[in-house]
């Protein structure tokens, strides 16, 4: 079986290449299918989103254009996602799936984010949290809950995206009791959440969101799991699929999720061993 990846980023959002670029990418690197998923508005921050009025009006026909000439050369299925932010507004109509994504930090109209340095995390524990790690962990995932309760998107994005810059002991009974505690609300809304390999491309992780402890949990909470890599350069579409693969079966999965015409389905892992 071959991979899929859903969690894709093009030039209409921080991504390096086209749509295009990536169809033929996935293509020639032999994928099942592929799915785009540019960053949603965040009116709050418009450094790395989509934008109304330079990417939005294209972004949609430019991917469904794509997904009829791809489908039409060979059958090759392209799907048309978004990332869907805490804190943004779309027409979930519009695209074929949505990510569930938490980037920011919001409190009322001063916003934090979560993955741009680690600076602007120190600052949202000092500024807003009095110097209290625990309580600025128990904020974000607040808003990861609350994302997945409120919203219901297809799946989850990069669950504990807090652990980027390494600023959390990953390990710590405190820090973990609040993330399972979160996973476990979460996942009564949204079972299906990512393992992305973001971090990893970047080179400030070793393991993927989520990391082995809640992949664990959410193996015992009978959640399910869709591989992801966030690419945000069409060379990097599978990046890391075989080490998560291998981790997934350690813990105790037997089946990922990918998408297809149908939807959502899943399939045995033992089908990309043969």
């Amino acid at each position: 079986m071959a991979y899929s990846n859903f969690h894709t980023h093009t030039v209409f959002s921080d991504g390096k290449n086209t749509v295009g670029e990536c169809v033929e990418a996935a293509r020639a690197s032999g994928l099942a299918a592929l799915g785009i998923s540019d960053h949603s508005y965040t009116a709050f921050d418009p450094r790395y989103c989509m934008l109304p009025s330079k990417h939005m009006e294209d972004y949609i026909p430019t991917v469904r254009e794509e997904q009829r000439r791809a489908y039409g050369q060979d059958g090759f299925p392209l799907h048309l996602g978004i990332e869907w932010d805490y804190g943004s507004i779309i027409d979930r109509e519009d695209y074929d799936y949505t990510i569930g994504s938490v980037h920011y930090i919001l409190r009322g109209d001063r916003m934090y984010p979560v993955d741009s340095g680690l600076n602007y995390q120190l600052d949202c524990i000092e500024k807003e949290f009095h110097g209290n790690k625990l309580d600025y962990v128990k904020a974000y995932f607040e808003e990861v809950v609350e994302h997945a309760r409120k919203n219901r998107p297809d799946f989850m994005g990069h669950f504990d995206l807090l652990t980027k810059h390494g600023h959390f002991d990953e390990n710590d009974p405190d820090y973990l009791a609040v993330a399972k505690e979160a996973m476990a609300e979460a996942v009564k809304h949204v079972p299906l959440f990512e393992v992305n390999a973001g971090a990893i491309i970047r080179g400030l992780k070793t393991l993927p969101y989520p990391n082995p402890p809640l992949l664990e949990e959410l193996y015992r909470l009978g959640g399910r799991v869709i591989l992801s890599s966030d690419a945000h350069t069409a060379d990097k579409l599978t990046f890391a699929f075989p080490q998560m693969l291998e981790l997934l079966g350690r813990i105790g999965f037997t089946k990922v999720t990918h998408r297809t015409l149908r939807g959502f389905e899943e399939i045995s892992i033992k089908e990309f061993e043969a």
